[in-house]
């Protein structure tokens, strides 16, 4: 791993492969080690060369106290993009970073040589601010959760029925979620911006970089509806559904998404 300073906040990076330069940006929460068990192995073995990186507010990036917002992280992506000397390259973001990303392609198009929005909206409906909020409420009491009724909690509203009965596979989130939890100022600052990005349909229609929208039938956090929105305001968006996953299905069907995002990149 190796770390830069960029828009004033020290970013730790790592970076995979030779080829073509894709900068996968991570959700909400997401520690950049687990790009490996999705995306990053099957783009390496496509041919590219994979960065990943761990935004502002997740170690071991630096977590400076809050709030953030959407638009001042795809600045640190930009800058990242900028201080490797990468750019245009292909851009990949899943939740929050599908948030980044499609900023990102707004702001910064001589960076950003084709975008992928993996789980996305460019508007909250109704019970989508009122689970932001909901969020945001708790961190800024300070209370802390026990570990492990996070993680169920967090279990409960990113992964499908089916890999919630599957023993194995709740195991393994379970060791890693509970070993190492989240905790500091980044925590709340991450979901104020998730909290903050709202009315941004619109504007999205400004993009002018190839996109693509993949969304997941079961997802409650970033639904069909407003994963179809941003995809039909962005002029030429493709849209892929992966059936019978949720919000997690970046992890639950990697195979289906690494293919949605090999082939949308190798015409990019």
């Amino acid at each position: 791993m190796a770390e830069a300073t960029v828009n004033g906040v020290s970013l730790v990076f790592e970076i995979a492969g030779a080829g073509d330069p894709v900068l996968l940006v991570c959700g909400t929460g997401q520690p950049a080690v687990t790009w490996q068990l999705s995306l990053a192995p099957a783009l390496v073995g496509a041919g590219y060369q994979v960065i990943t990186f761990d935004n502002r507010g997740m170690p071991p990036s630096e977590t400076p106290t809050g709030p953030y917002s959407v638009a001042q992280m795809a600045a640190d992506a930009a800058g990242l993009i900028e201080h490797l000397g990468v750019g245009p390259c292909r851009v990949a973001g899943y939740s929050l970073g599908a948030f980044i990303t499609q900023e990102l392609a707004l702001a910064r198009p001589d960076l950003v040589r084709a975008a992928a929005m993996i789980g996305t909206w460019g508007r909250q409906d109704r019970f989508r601010r009122a689970l932001t909020e909901s969020t945001v409420e708790l961190l800024r009491t300070g209370v802390e959760l026990p570990i492990l009724y996070e993680a169920t909690m967090q279990m409960q509203a990113v992964f499908s029925p089916a890999t919630l009965c599957n023993d194995a596979l709740v195991e393994l989130f379970l060791a890693f979620a509970t070993s190492e939890p989240w905790t500091g100022p980044g925590k709340l600052g991450q979901y104020e911006a998730d909290l903050n990005y709202d009315e941004r349909v619109t504007a999205l229609s400004g993009i002018t970089v190839p996109c693509q929208v993949v969304a997941f039938e079961l997802d409650m956090a970033t639904p069909v509806p407003l994963c179809r929105e941003v995809a039909s305001a962005i002029p030429g968006c493709r849209y892929v559904e992966i059936q019978g996953v949720a919000h997690g299905g970046v992890f639950e069907r990697p195979e289906e998404v690494n293919g949605a995002l090999i082939g949308f990149f190798g015409e990019a």
